[in-house]
This record gives structure tokens, C-alpha cells and sequence, in this order.
């Protein structure tokens, strides 16, 4: 009996419209149950938090129910599900209607005990909130500034720092050295710098890069530098800010902007703000009651117990919600923001986002536009930024006026996930779709996609070494929505397992030839097509084959073909199911893309562009 009862939010025929709406927008529901129905069929909704609320719904006398509502709650995240009273010979029997048990969306399911319903989310936010055209449309190339390039005519590293060591060769291994508690104690350098980036703006230039996202530059004593020592001044090891003009002069002559990596949840322990070694003039916050940094860290117990990221302790944590910290952050007049930004970088990275308050993200966001207005705004966070709770609290950065994107970890899990052979295309195709609709349109065009950095293993090590399996996902890189970011060396089948391995120095000299081709074909694909950039987005399966359709129009589209087994296969439409407004089923066959033969682990892109043929090619 409850067969007879649909209801699916990937189709507008059943909510509309589709995916995350505005705040105060009308949403429709419509559900179809042909069983007999004891008046009135009802929809559940319920604020994030806030009270649940009951709305009839209206029969059409055809089997069909439906009610309009309007988001007058505000911004942030509904639930809702429906509720049914059937009638069978002389009973009544009350049913729901919510989502799938996998909490993906799309088609959903029938509960009997209400407290075991799934219900649908819907996003609601503020407004629309574009990044800017040279962001959303780019390549980026994530470089670890100590390993890229050093360069240094003769080589010789910059500036060391005490009590470090130095590579005896670039193609050493790197390792830690730490003490019995498992602090590291002594920090180890190639010798990368802003020079050597310099030096290598031309290779980039030929891999279709538009963005460079530097890991922090800042002075510090490690050589990740998320340990800042001094916020307004660029390590000797990598140059100085004059050095960093001419990147930033050079790299826009070739039509590149640089992302710097923002990390304002904590400063290091040998830093000028805290000074626990006494490197730096003056008294740090660890030093005295009296320091004027004494307000920016929370101690448990002066001098030695204090707040720190992750029980890091050579991080002590920032208080962001002191008025002293953010003024010196991004509300002054000669902030970090505001120093950094009027230089002409493109935008920031902020490391750990989600440790940062709503109301500081939003403050270093309204700065940001205000001085350098064709800036973007990303933030580290390695969920579902759409519906992310952290310390207790629902987050709102994706609903305008605070994140443009989020670094897109959910992407990459489920690339993994679907080369990895542990996740289903159909699987992979649910996963995706569900993003799509619980992001607004413009963030989900605008998250920062990775299938590696510098805090995971190398994508060609977590897939055994497997080149096709690396090939499928530089592939998937370049064509789901978002923008590409490569991890320095991915490009070349640099190898490495967890930090510090997957931080070797760029292999300048052995790269991989066979990747590195590949890498320039499909990063020329995506530089060329529209669709890549800015098109629509539809998933789709046929047992091992994976399809991706990115189109502006029937006149404008690509179509992927990824066969995950490593045996030949072939696209037969007639498998694909109706899931979307959009009919993958006529438009692959009113372009004749039947019967397409893929390899094994295997990749064949289709291309049509406004008055041309399509042209059909293996990749």
C-alpha cells in the first residue's frame, strides 16, 4: 500500500524550486499517493532548532497534495517530512513520508514510527553571493612554499633559522625529529622561496594556472609557517615583501592572482604576540600580566596552562572575540587584512574557518570587500558547509556576506570513494546531487576543489600508485563544479604518505612526463569550455560507468565518461533512470551518445559547442 506514496526534491514537479531558496521565497510540495487517504495529508516543517509546524495540504482530487509555504523563519537550515493517515477496510493507519535513510535527498521513503523519519533539508539564505568571475572561472596551483622552488642562483637557502636543519639533498625524504612527548624539536627546510615561484611562473603559465595559493608566508619558526611568529612581516626564508610585490606584479602579467593563506586562530608560541622563547623584543603575552598582548590568549593558569589549538602547544589560541584581536586582525586601520589585500593579492584562504566565530568571518568578509573588492573569501572546512555545526553551533557560511566557497573535502572523499571501488557511480551520482541542492547556486560554483594537500596523502599514493585511477581523478577535478586546486608535484606523480611525506620537495628534473601531459590536456579542456566553468550540472550511472553532463545549453555542453572497472564497458541510455528535470535519457540519445565503447578505467569526453559538430575523443 505505501508503494503508492512519492515524493522526490530533485524534481520540480514534486519541490519547487529546486535546491537551496532565498529567505521569504515561496516553496511548492507535491505528493503523490495513490492509496485512499483519510483527510488531511500534512507537511512538517521545522527551523533549525526552533519549533515544528504543521501546514495542510490540498488534494487536486487526483492523488495528488500540495501546499505553498514561505520562508519567513530567516536564513539557515528547514526540515520537513509528511505525514499520512491511510485507509484500509475499516482502520485507519498513520504513515510518513521523509527522506532516504542515507540522508542524501532526492527520492525519499516511508516510515511507520515518526521518530525514525529522515527529514529533507532545505537552505535557505540571504542572497545570492557571486565570487569574482577571474575566481570562478580558474585553475589553481596549491604551492608549500619551503618545497616548490628554491631560487637562489647557487642554491643555498635564505636566512636559515637556529637550531633547524637543512636537506642535504632535494631529493631526501622528509621526516620529523621529536622529542619522547612527541613535540618537534628541531624544524627541517629545502629552501623554497618567493623567488623560485618567480622563477617558475612560466611552467605554471603552461599548465593553465590563473590562481597560486601560497601555504603562509608570514614569518615563523616551522616551515609550514601556521605557527605565526610576526603577521606583518614575510619570512627571510622566502624573501621580503618587496620580493612578494614582484610576485604579485609578475604573476598578473600572466593573468594570475594569488590566494595567501590566512591563519588568525592562532599565532605560534615563539611569536611577538606570545614570545614564549623570548626571541622577539618586548613581553609577550607569556611573559607578563602587563603585556600589551596580554588579552589576546586565555589562560587556564599564568603562565603555562593556556588555550591552545588542538592541545598544540606550540599554537596558543587567539581569542578572535576580543576587540584588541580583530581590530589587529582586520577592523584597524593598518590591519592584516587590510595590509596584505591593498598589495593586489586576489583573496585568502582561512585556515581552520570553523574555529572562527560567524560574526569574525563576516568582519574580516565586509573589510575584504571593502579594500580589495574583487577579492575572494575561502574558508577551510572539511564538511557540508551547508549544514555544519561546530562547537555547538549551526554555522551560516554559505548564506551570503560571509564564505564565497569552502575548501570542497566532501568532493574528494567522494572521488575517492568512487576510484577507491568503495563507492557505487550511483552511489557517487547521489552523494553529488545531494551538495547541489543543499548548497546555494553561487557557493557551489565556488568551492575550492582538491583531490589532495598538504594534510592528506598524495592522490597518486592513496590510489596505490595506480596512473589511470590518477588520470580519473585529475579528470573529475577539472570537470565537477568548483574551481580546480592542484597540490604542488600532483601534477608530476610526486608520492607520499601522511605529514610530513606528502611535503616533498617538487621534483624538478624527474617529473612523470605521462602525468604531466595529461594534466595540461585536461587543464586546456577546462580553460576552453564554457560549460566547465559555469555550466549546469547533472551525475549520472550505468553500473561501473560514471557520466557527468556539464552544459550551458543543448548547444553547449561536455559529457564525461569515467568506467571505473578495469574492463571494457559500454553507455547503453536505455539503463539510466529518470531522476532530474533535466532527461539525461533523450539528451544522450538526441545527441546519438548510445553505444560509446569506453576502456578500461578508461576516460571519453564528449564536446559540443554552438554550431558544431560534437566530437567524441579518449583522454
Amino acid at each position: 500500500m505505501t508503494e503508492a506514496i512519492y515524493y522526490n526534491s530533485w524534481l520540480t514537479k514534486y519541490k519547487k524550486p529546486f535546491g537551496a531558496v532565498p529567505v521569504n521565497e515561496e516553496v511548492t510540495f507535491t505528493l503523490t499517493c495513490e492509496c485512499p487517504v483519510v483527510e488531511p495529508v500534512c507537511l512538517f516543517v521545522q527551523k533549525d532548532f526552533g519549533d515544528t509546524f504543521e501546514v495542510k495540504m490540498r488534494s487536486d482530487g487526483n492523488h495528488q497534495y500540495q501546499v505553498t509555504i514561505q520562508l519567513t523563519e530567516g536564513q539557515g537550515l528547514y526540515y520537513y517530512y509528511f505525514k499520512l493517515a491511510l485507509k484500509k477496510e475499516d482502520q485507519t493507519k498513520i504513515v510518513y513520508y521523509g527522506n532516504n535513510k542515507r540522508f542524501k535527498g532526492g527520492e525519499g521513503q516511508v516510515y511507520e514510527n515518526e521518530h525514525q523519519v529522515k527529514s529533507y533539508q532545505l537552505t535557505s539564505y540571504l542572497y545570492e553571493d557571486p565570487s569574482p568571475k577571474w575566481y570562478r572561472e580558474g585553475i589553481a596551483y596549491h604551492i608549500f612554499v619551503d618545497r616548490f622552488n628554491n631560487g637562489n642562483a647557487d642554491g643555498t637557502v635564505s636566512n636559515p633559522k637556529k637550531n633547524s636543519f637543512l636537506y642535504g639533498s632535494q631529493e631526501d625524504l622528509p621526516m620529523y625529529i621529536k622529542n619522547k612527548d612527541g613535540e618537534i624539536v628541531r624544524w627541517e627546510f629545502y629552501g623554497g622561496n618567493l623567488k623560485g615561484i618567480i622563477q617558475k611562473l612560466p611552467y605554471l603559465n603552461t599548465l593553465g594556472i590563473t590562481i597560486l595559493y601560497l601555504s603562509p608566508i608570514f614569518e615563523a619558526r616551522s616551515n609550514h609557517k601556521y605557527d605565526t611568529g610576526d603577521f606583518m612581516k614575510i619570512d627571510l626564508m622566502f624573501g621580503d615583501e618587496e620580493i612578494f610585490k614582484e610576485l604579485i606584479q609578475k604573476s598578473k602579467e600572466l593573468g594570475m592572482h594569488i590566494l595567501l593563506d590566512g591563519v588568525f586562530n592562532h599565532s605560534g608560541a615563539d611569536s611577538r604576540y606570545f614570545n614564549l622563547f623570548e626571541t622577539y623584543e618586548g613581553k609577550g603575552a607569556y611573559q607578563s600580566r602587563d603585556s600589551v598582548y596580554a588579552n589576546w590568549y586565555t589562560f587556564k593558569k599564568f603562565p603555562d596552562h593556556f588555550e591552545s589549538w588542538w592541545g598544540v602547544k606550540d599554537l596558543p589560541k587567539l581569542d578572535t572575540q576580543h576587540p584588541e584581536v580583530q581590530s589587529f586582525i582586520y577592523e584597524g586601520k593598518n590591519s592584516v587584512i587590510r595590509k596584505w589585500s591593498t598589495l593586489g593579492i586576489g583573496g585568502w584562504r582561512l585556515d581552520v574557518a570553523d574555529e572562527l566565530s560567524d560574526k569574525v568571518l563576516k568582519g574580516i568578509r565586509s573589510v575584504l570587500d571593502e579594500t580589495a573588492p574583487n577579492s575572494v573569501l575561502i574558508g577551510e572546512v572539511w564538511e557540508d558547509v551547508s549544514n555544519k555545526i561546530a562547537y555547538n553551533k549551526r554555522r551560516h557560511y554559505s548564506e551570503g556576506g560571509m564564505l564565497h566557497g569552502a575548501m570542497n573535502y566532501p568532493f574528494r572523499e567522494i572521488i575517492l570513494g568512487l576510484l577507491k571501488n568503495k563507492t557505487t557511480p550511483k552511489e557517487a551520482a547521489e552523494q553529488w546531487m545531494n551538495l547541489k541542492e543543499n548548497y546555494p547556486t553561487e557557493v557551489f560554483k565556488s568551492n575550492f576543489n582538491n583531490i589532495g594537500t598538504h594534510d592528506t596523502k598524495r592522490i597518486l599514493t592513496e590510489l596505490d600508485r595506480n596512473t589511470s585511477k590518477l588520470k580519473q581523478a585529475m579528470a573529475l577535478l577539472f570537470v565537477l563544479p568548483g574551481v580546480p586546486s592542484l597540490y604542488y608535484g600532483d601534477e608530476v606523480g610526486v608520492e607520499g604518505n601522511e605529514d610530513p611525506d606528502n611535503r616533498r620537495m617538487y621534483p624538478w628534473g624527474r617529473e612523470n612526463k605521462e602525468i604531466q601531459l595529461f594534466v595540461k590536456k585536461i587543464s586546456a579542456i577546462r580553460n576552453k569550455e564554457a560549460s566547465l566553468k559555469e555550466g549546469d550540472f547533472y551525475p549520472f550511472s550505468q553500473g561501473e560507468l560514471m557520466g557527468i553532463i556539464r552544459l550551458i545549453s543543448k548547444e553547449d555542453f561536455v559529457v564525461i565518461l569515467f568506467n571505473t572497472a578495469n574492463k571494457k564497458t559500454r553507455l547503453e541510455t536505455s539503463a539510466i533512470p529518470e531522476q532530474y528535470d533535466f532527461d539525461v535519457f533523450s539528451f544522450l540519445n538526441e545527441n546519438q551518445l548510445n553505444h560509446i565503447q569506453i576502456e578500461g578505467d578508461g576516460i571519453v569526453i564528449l564536446k559540443k559547442e554552438p554550431n558544431q559538430e560534437i566530437t567524441i575523443s579518449t583522454i
